[in-house]
């Protein structure tokens, strides 16, 4: 259904198009409105209307032509949103909801009437909570004119929601507005009128950069004015000109402005991949010191001699030398990290197991 409405709306804007007329008015309105948030009802039909929310809208809107007009529209209305897009969006209390949006109508009557209908379409942007969102309106309307100064101003809209931080929603407002001044513009056709042919000789410019070739130190290459015609200068040749390289010397990158990616111990590994910048070590192991497969089976073998009372997390006395072999694996290697695991058997309930299994990570690690 939004696809077909989208395709009819997209045809309406392209017909109304082809009768633009070269003269029109100009016609700056500033105005007000009262709006209508109804997101329920974009969710089932069943609920269209029901639980709509007021707010307030200011709007400046312009002439394209006779035809078209553009606006910029500004509204808000304090909301409690229960859900956006699978998040709680506001924990259940009111919070002030902002659209900002652009859009483009097209009048059916191009001539000074009383009313006026109109179709529309544009891009909003949203703010909810801190959340930001992205939509498109499309909606009918109708501009009743009270005097070529005021008129009044209803419309409802169908928004669709173009990020996953929007809500597709309805829209509907009224209000008052009135022209800040007019303009009429005039369109008129140049007549050119017959000139005698004038042959000018252009000073060469082969490069094309503006700097005739007389003045170019390199005419052949696209430069700049202050450098006599030559681009900017790359004395490392990393890339990145000497204007904006911090490191106009040594070869670098842009994440770093041209200067090298640090590399504090000197292992080939940058210190952003390193996850031991301050020993050296080889990329294989993240940039940290190969651990000895002989140091490896050691802590295996003594993690697999500790032993708790049963039900406890109390350690057995028989499990002292095996931790104290640790222990002195860490003293002797103080790069080297362990991860601690706690297990128990299939007894007890899962809450009470899992709480046995971090109480008996934590002695070991005590």
């Amino acid at each position: 259904m939004q696809k077909t409405l989208f395709v009819i709306f997209s045809c309406l804007l392209f017909f109304q198009s082809k009768s633009q007329s070269n003269i029109y008015t100009k016609s700056p309105a500033i105005g007000i409105h009262l709006t209508f948030f109804d997101f329920k009802g974009a969710d089932t039909l069943r609920n269209f209307s029901r639980n709509i929310k007021p707010g307030i809208a200011i709007h400046y809107q312009n002439s394209f032509s006779k035809r078209f007009d553009y606006s910029v529209t500004l509204s808000g209305s304090f909301l409690d949103l229960d859900n956006l897009k699978g998040s709680n969006a506001a924990n259940n209390n009111k919070q002030l909801y902002l659209e900002a949006d652009y859009s483009i109508k097209a009048k059916l009557f191009t001539r000074f009437t009383t009313f006026n209908p109109y179709v529309l379409t544009g891009a909003g942007l949203s703010e909810y909570n801190n959340r930001y969102g992205v939509y498109m309106p499309a909606g009918l309307g109708c501009q009743i004119n009270f005097t070529p100064d005021v008129f009044l101003l209803v419309n409802s809209q169908y928004r669709f929601a173009v990020t996953n931080t929007q809500n597709a929603h309805f829209y509907h407002s009224i209000g008052i507005a009135g022209t800040i001044n007019r303009k009429k513009i005039v369109t008129v056709k140049a007549v050119p009128l017959p000139t005698a042919p004038v042959t000018v000789q252009q000073p060469a410019d082969t490069d094309g950069d503006g700097i005739i070739d007389s003045l170019d130190q390199c005419p052949l290459v696209v430069g700049l004015k202050r450098y006599h015609g030559c681009p900017i200068p790359d004395r490392d040749a990393d890339g990145i000109n000497d204007e904006e390289d911090q490191c106009p010397d040594v070869k670098g990158v842009a994440e770093y402005k041209g200067c090298p990616v640090p590399d504090k111990d000197n292992d080939g590994v940058p210190d952003r991949d390193d996850k031991c910048p301050g020993l050296p070590g080889n990329a294989s192991n993240g940039g940290c010191p190969e651990i000895k497969k002989e140091l490896i089976a050691r802590v295996n073998t003594a993690a697999k001699q500790i032993f708790f009372q049963t039900g406890s997390y109390k350690i057995l006395p028989k499990s002292f030398p095996s931790l104290n072999d640790i222990a002195q694996v860490l003293k002797d290697n103080p790069s080297l990290n362990l991860l601690i695991e706690g297990h128990t058997d299939n007894k007890g309930t899962p809450p009470g197991n899992k709480s046995l299994s971090d109480n008996r990570a934590k002695a070991v690690q005590e």
